[in-house]
């Protein structure tokens, strides 16, 4: 009877730390650095290590380790994934602004094309012509070529009635900032990149992303025809595809920018650029073309096809690129 009495009054064997726990806890800790490596499976280690030390009535412990190795990988799983899903977001939202840009110079291009098919086979001058202006005071090639554009819009549409009023607007006699041409002072979409558009206060109005290519130099826009470092836009220069000795689909008509952005409708630097004669960098962020997309700078080409170009491009090259005489 004593025996039995001092077996039941015996104290009872402690619990053991149960292993799973312990390890759900280190890798729960280590989460923070090494994210999903260990995360997913503290996520499910702990889940089973809890379960095991429930159904064993009180001889494992650990369910402290084991919760707190939870809840550090289920927060490090979810703040990794909603960062991976922001990566997405942001990669899909690049991919659709570079391929807006793009339709952006393609129906640039298109206009460009058009004009010359109704003016004698000649591609617009850099400025409208006006010998009482001077180029910076006149409208810009981008206002001549806006009666060609479309905008993507069918005839008839509000896109295509928009656009027809904001024609019917422009007073090609008058300087780009007189009174009468008041009502250009607007954004158009196909002139301004998806990513300069958001990066830009809307206050900003009827500003361009894009520029004419004049060729090589500070003074290329006024070069005349038969120059060296003429490009495809100068001032007052009649261009047409045959003046092009170089390959068409290796001149450069148009590119984008970010740097001393002007008004679309205004002539002069705002909307005509020679190509550097010095700058061992043409495209960046910090350079005179480009910096709106990583990949590069989008191209508009004599030939109607966009591409792009990347800052890793040879200086040389892209200059010579920006001739039309090779």
């Amino acid at each position: 009877m004593e025996e039995k009495q001092t077996a039941i009054l015996s104290p009872a064997t402690p619990a053991r730390l149960s292993k799973a726990a312990l390890a759900v806890f280190v890798l729960g800790i280590s989460s923070p650095v090494l994210s999903l490596v260990t995360a997913l499976p503290a996520l499910f280690l702990g889940v089973w290590a809890i379960r095991t030390i429930n159904r064993n009535d009180g001889r494992l412990r650990g369910q402290g380790l084991a919760v707190t190795g939870l809840a550090l990988s289920a927060f490090v799983t979810a703040v990794t994934f909603l960062g991976l899903l922001g990566l997405v977001l942001l990669f899909v939202q690049e991919k659709s602004q570079v391929a807006g840009c793009v339709n952006n110079l393609r129906q640039v291009g298109a206009a460009l094309n058009s004009y010359s098919d109704h003016n004698d086979h000649y591609f617009p001058p850099g400025t409208v012509r006006n010998p009482a202006l001077k180029p910076p005071q006149r409208l810009s090639w981008e206002t001549a070529i806006l009666p060609f554009c479309t905008e993507g819009g069918t005839a008839g549409s509000n896109t295509s009635k928009q656009l027809e009023k904001l024609v019917g607007e422009i007073a090609f006699t008058e300087a780009w900032n007189a009174p009468a041409n008041a009502g250009l002072r607007r954004n158009v979409t196909f002139f301004l990149c998806p990513t300069f558009a958001h990066a830009f206060t809307q206050g900003q109005v009827g500003l361009t992303s894009y520029v004419g290519v004049a060729g090589v130099g500070d003074d290329a826009a006024v070069l005349p025809l038969g120059d060296p470092h003429a490009g495809f836009f100068g001032y007052d220069r009649f261009l047409r595809a045959a003046d092009i000795s170089a390959r068409l689909d290796a001149t450069m008509a148009a590119i984008e920018t970010m740097q001393n952005n002007g008004p679309w409708p205004a002539g002069g630097p705002s909307t005509v650029r020679g190509v550097p004669l010095q700058d061992n960098s043409c495209i960046g962020k910090d350079a005179a073309f480009g910096g709106l997309h990583r990949a590069g700078a989008n191209v508009l080409w004599a030939d109607g096809s966009v591409r792009i170009v990347t800052e890793k491009i040879d200086p040389e090259l892209f200059r010579l690129e920006a001739r039309i005489k090779r």
